[in-house]
């Protein structure tokens, strides 16, 4: 097996790995955020030259690591939630258990998906100087061990690497895994309904240099209250050139290697994005020929998958928030309840954004709002969609409650497996269909029918 094809066998593991943790996280089973803890150490030892072993073992009750590596004074909290107050939380309980006595540093490895940033600022004030903490260099995800393993010169390591993912993430082993539990309790099967759906995508994609007058983008940009710095990236100052030039602002694009690319004929002068890039420089692309150029390229199409995503969500009134990274259903224009009529065995309508009043039925306290994240894939050349449905809390259909965080434990706590998957079978109607009538057609990225698998899992194996 050449790089390339290693490289992407890797990443295609990567993949289904994070996918199989959000299902199971989705459906309240928390199992294989334990068992990740064993799967991930022979590969961040190998990938990063560590010898970590999981501190559950140890003697010494460790509260806020997971792994740990005395000779090199490392250690690691793994968690499948990606969100700032895990990592506040962690750094806590780091420094009041005095952790940071035994160890260098403290790297925490999420299993799904880092944010995109995250704000060192309050992470500083927890930590007060008592030790290092840098949020860029210190909380990793599988993008950054493709990283790490993709800079290599060395193919036999690489294929090293390969061998261990292929050991821990096989059927083989998952069966073995269940095995080992098996003997100790008694295992549950089910039939479940992942949240994946198989996306059909357009036959091509257009690749195009940008073209955009970025200086003059910039200054113009300070006469208004957008203004960009000289340094604002290149998105950030395409998202002003909509404007600049009157051009209908959209979502489906994404800026790769200086260039845009996108679903859309670039190379057609009546799309407005062509505007955006400089005639002549389009080239089409099949999606599979893209894609199979190299890892970042799979990448890059996933990205521009998300963007898509969102443009397609726009047209049903579903909000992107870019700092959380979720999908919310917006309320209408007059702050009340939302209802969407939708089918799945039958016609029913469901509530998607609620009005929550006080006691005496006097007073909206703040609203309660469907919501989910999601996340790309592709998988033996099929790109999928993970759903994760999530709830939003908010004052006024917008502005975040301060007590989201708890209300959504709450409302969790009270949800069974079943009710999460009505909420992926309504959310995946809501993409496939219009849900209102003044919707606009939006076919570039269409979604297959769910479909279903038998799971076995310890139904009380600990959180």
């Amino acid at each position: 097996m050449n790089r390339k094809k290693t490289i992407e066998r890797i990443a295609e593991l990567i993949a289904r790995f994070r996918a199989e943790v959000e299902t199971l996280n989705s459906q309240n089973l928390y199992d294989i955020n334990i068992h990740a803890e064993n799967v991930i150490i022979p590969i961040l030892n190998y990938v990063y030259g560590l010898g970590l072993k999981n501190a559950n073992l140890e003697e010494k009750n460790y509260s806020a690591v997971d792994l740990i590596d005395y000779e090199n004074r490392v250690a690691i909290q793994v968690t499948s939630t990606a969100g700032s107050e895990k990592i506040k939380h962690t750094l806590e309980q780091y420094k009041k258990h005095k952790e940071r006595d035994e160890f260098d540093s403290l790297l925490v490895y999420i299993i799904t998906k880092k944010q995109k940033t995250y704000s060192d600022k309050k992470f500083d004030e927890i930590i007060n100087k008592e030790f290092e903490f840098d949020s860029s260099k210190n909380i990793l995800d599988f993008e950054d061990l493709l990283t790490q393993i993709n800079s290599w010169i060395s193919l036999q390591k690489i294929q090293e690497v390969l061998e261990l993912f292929e050991q821990e993430f096989t059927e083989q082993k998952i069966d073995y895994r269940k095995n080992i539990l098996e003997s100790k309790d008694k295992l549950t099967t089910e039939t479940l309904y992942p949240n994946l759906l198989e996306i059909e995508l357009p036959e091509k994609i257009y690749v195009g240099t940008i073209g955009v007058n970025r200086d003059e983008i910039i200054t113009k940009s300070w006469e208004t209250q957008y203004k960009l710095r000289k340094s604002a990236p290149e998105r950030s100052v395409l998202n002003r050139a909509f404007e600049h030039y009157g051009i209908p602002y959209s979502r489906d694009w994404h800026v790769f290697e200086k260039k845009i690319i996108s679903f859309k004929p670039l190379d057609n002068s009546s799309e407005p994005l062509s505007n955006l890039v400089e005639i002549g420089s389009v080239e089409e692309f099949a999606i599979d020929e893209f894609a199979t150029i190299g890892y970042k390229y799979e990448l890059a199409l996933s990205r521009l998958i998300d963007n898509t995503i969102q443009e397609l969500t726009s047209k049903k009134d579903i909000q992107w928030l870019r700092k959380e990274r979720i999908f919310r259903f917006r309320p209408p224009k007059l702050i009340r309840s939302r209802k969407i009529t939708w089918k799945n065995k039958k016609t029913a309508t469901r509530t998607v954004v609620k009005e929550v009043w006080n006691k005496d039925k006097t007073q909206i306290t703040h609203f309660q709002q469907l919501s989910f994240r999601i996340q790309s894939f592709l998988s033996e050349s099929r790109w999928f969609l993970a759903i994760t449905p999530t709830w939003s809390y908010t004052y006024n259909g917008y502005q975040t409650h301060k007590f989201e965080s708890d209300l959504i434990t709450q409302k969790k706590k009270l949800e069974s497996n079943n009710a999460v998957y009505q909420h992926f079978m309504f959310i995946s109607y809501c993409l496939s269909n219009k849900i209102n009538e003044e919707e606009e057609n939006y076919n570039i990225i269409n979604f297959k029918e769910p479909f279903r698998l038998a799971l076995t899992y310890k139904s009380d194996y600990g959180n």
